[in-house]
C-alpha cells in the first residue's frame, strides 16, 4: 500500500513578501504519522515548500501513484488542499489538521475521511483497513449522505510515538528566521503538545485542537532524540516549537540539566508568566540563546477583553529583563486587529514594544481561525460570516480570511503593521536590522501604490 502524506506549499502564500524573514520548518505532524505507521505501508511525505510551483508538486505526487493520500490543512491553505485532492487519483482521500478538524462538513465535500485532532492512532487503523465506524476521531459520509462523526480517541502517550525520520528532514532545505537563527545544521523538535490556556486566537488553547490538552514527552525520551540528532546528523542547534516550553517548573529544570550535557544551542517559546529569574538562568546555562514570547498587545484592556491572554504586561517587562540579564535574546510577538483594537491601542502596542526593547519583534494581523474563541465571537457579533477561504478576495495577512477588527480596515492594519516594523527596528539600530527595515519600507511603498 502506497500512502502520500502531503503538506501544501504554505509559506510563500501566507508570508508573501515577508517569506525570507520567516522560519520554514518541517511539518512534524506528518513525519510523526509516517513514523507511527511505517511498518504497515510505503509512506512518502511531500513538502510543498520544495517545489517550484503547485503543478510540479502535484505531478510529483501523481508519479508516486498513491493508494491513499492524506493532506494536512491550515486555514489559508485549504483551497490548495482541495486542488491537490481533485488532481490526484487515489482510492482514499483523507484530510486532517486544524482547518478540517473544525470544518468537517465542508471538508467532506471533497474528502472521503476527515481526521479530527491528533491522528496517529486513527490513521494507523485506516491503513489497517478497519471499518470506518470503528475508527475514533474521524468523520465520513454514509452512502445516504449522512455525516458520521465517531467518538474521540484516547490520545496515546507521546513517548509511544517513534521519532520522526530525521534522515528525510536533515537535508539542509529548511529555513530559520532571524530570531531563531543558530549554528547549522539545526533541527526542529516538539517535546510537548497542546497548551490549555484560553488565548482567543490560538488553536492549541482550551477548545481548540484536542481541546488544548497539554501532554509531555519524558525528559529521557527527549534526550534520546537529541542524542540521535547530534551523533548521527551532526546537529549543532535545535528549535523547540512547544507552545510553552517551560510549562512545568520541575520538568524544565530537569530538561535543562540534561540538554546542558549535550553542548548544543537552542531556542524556545514560552509565556511571560512561565519564566522567572531562576528559570531564565536554567535555560541560559543549558545553551538557550533566545526565547520567543507571545505578548499580543501593549494595551492591557485589549489583552484582557480580546486576547484572553491571562497575563499582565508587567510580567512581559520582567520576562524581557530576565533574558537580558542572562544573555539570551528575546522576541516579542504582537497581534494587531482584534475585534476592539483601534489605531490608538495599536500605537500603544508599538510604544510598549519600543519600551520593552526586545532583540526582535513580530507584528501580526489577527487571524480568526475556525475553532478559536475569536472566530466564534466575531460570528456572534456578525462581524464575519462562516466564510470560505478565498485566496483571491482576501489578500495579504491573514491570507484568504477576513479581518475582524471593527474599527480598522484590512488596508489600515497592513499599513500600521509595516510602519510598526520600520519604527521598531530603526529604534533598535538601522545597520543591524537593515534587511528587515528594507523589507517593510518596500511594503509601505507597495501599500501606498495600491491605495493610490
Amino acid at each position: 500500500m502506497k500512502v502520500a502524506l502531503i503538506n501544501p506549499p504554505a509559506s510563500r502564500i501566507i508570508y508573501g513578501n515577508e517569506y525570507k524573514l520567516k522560519s520554514i520548518i518541517p511539518c512534524l505532524g506528518l513525519f510523526y504519522l509516517q513514523s507511527y505507521c511505517k511498518d504497515i505501508a510505503d509512506i512518502e511525505i511531500f513538502e510543498g515548500e520544495f517545489y517550484s510551483d503547485l503543478e510540479h508538486f502535484i505531478n510529483a505526487i501523481k508519479a508516486f501513484n498513491p493508494d491513499i493520500i492524506g493532506i494536512t490543512s491550515n486555514t489559508s491553505t485549504y483551497p490548495l488542499c482541495v486542488q491537490i485532492a481533485e488532481s490526484v487519483d487515489a482510492k482514499v482521500k483523507a484530510v486532517g489538521g486544524p482547518y478540517s478538524s473544525f470544518r468537517v462538513s465542508e471538508s467532506l465535500e471533497t474528502f472521503d475521511v476527515v481526521f479530527i485532532g491528533d491522528s496517529e492512532v486513527s490513521f494507523r487503523m485506516l491503513l489497517e483497513r478497519q471499518p470506518l465506524e470503528t475508527i475514533p476521531s474521524i468523520a465520513f459520509k454514509e452512502p445516504t449522505g449522512a455525516v458520521v462523526r465517531t467518538d474521540n480517541a484516547c490520545l496515546p502517550p507521546l513517548d509511544s510515538i517513534p521519532f520522526p525520520d530525521h534522515s528525510k528532514i536533515q537535508l539542509g532545505l529548511y529555513q530559520a528566521s532571524p530570531h531563531r537563527k543558530l549554528q547549522e545544521p539545526f533541527a526542529t523538535m516538539i517535546t510537548t503538545r497542546g497548551c490549555g490556556f484560553k488565548c482567543s486566537f490560538c488553536l492549541s488553547a482550551k477548545g481548540g485542537m484536542n481541546d488544548g490538552k497539554y501532554r509531555e514527552r519524558s525528559v529521557a525520551n527527549v534526550v534520546q532524540e537529541l542524542e540521535l540528532l547530534t551523533t548521527e546528523f551532526g546537529v549543532k542547534s535545535v528549535q523547540f516549537w512547544d507552545d510553552t516550553f517551560t510549562m512545568r517548573r520541575d520538568r524544565t529544570k530537569e530538561l535543562c540539566s540534561e540538554i546542558k550535557k549535550l553542548g548544543i544551542e537552542f531556542v524556545c517559546n514560552t509565556r511571560t508568566d512561565k519564566i522567572d529569574s531562576e528559570i531564565a538562568n536554567w535555560l541560559a546555562d543549558a545553551g538557550c540563546r533566545g526565547v520567543f514570547f507571545g505578548v499580543e498587545s501593549g494595551d492591557q484592556y485589549i489583552l484582557d477583553l480580546d486576547m484572553h491572554k491571562g497575563a499582565k504586561n508587567e510580567q512581559v517587562k520582567n520576562a524581557i529583563e530576565y533574558c537580558k540579564e542572562t544573555g539570551m535574546w528575546s522576541t516579542a510577538s504582537f497581534i494587531f486587529g482584534s475585534i476592539n483594537d483601534t489605531e490608538e491601542s495599536i500605537q500603544d502596542t508599538v510604544n510598549f514594544a519600543v519600551e520593552l526593547d526586545a532583540d526582535y519583534v513580530l507584528f501580526n494581523i489577527y487571524t480568526a481561525h475556525p475553532g478559536t474563541y475569536g472566530y466564534m465571537e466575531a460570528l456572534r457579533q456578525s462581524i464575519i460570516d462562516e466564510y470560505k477561504v478565498d485566496l483571491e478576495r482576501w489578500l495579504d495577512e491573514p491570507v484568504g480570511i477576513p479581518t475582524i477588527c471593527k474599527n480598522l480596515s484590512r488596508q489600515q492594519l497592513h499599513k500600521l503593521k509595516a510602519e510598526a516594523y520600520v519604527k521598531y527596528y530603526t529604534h533598535r539600530g538601522a545597520d543591524k536590522y537593515r534587511d528587515i527595515i528594507k523589507t517593510y519600507q518596500e511594503e509601505i511603498l507597495r501599500l501606498s501604490n495600491a491605495l493610490a
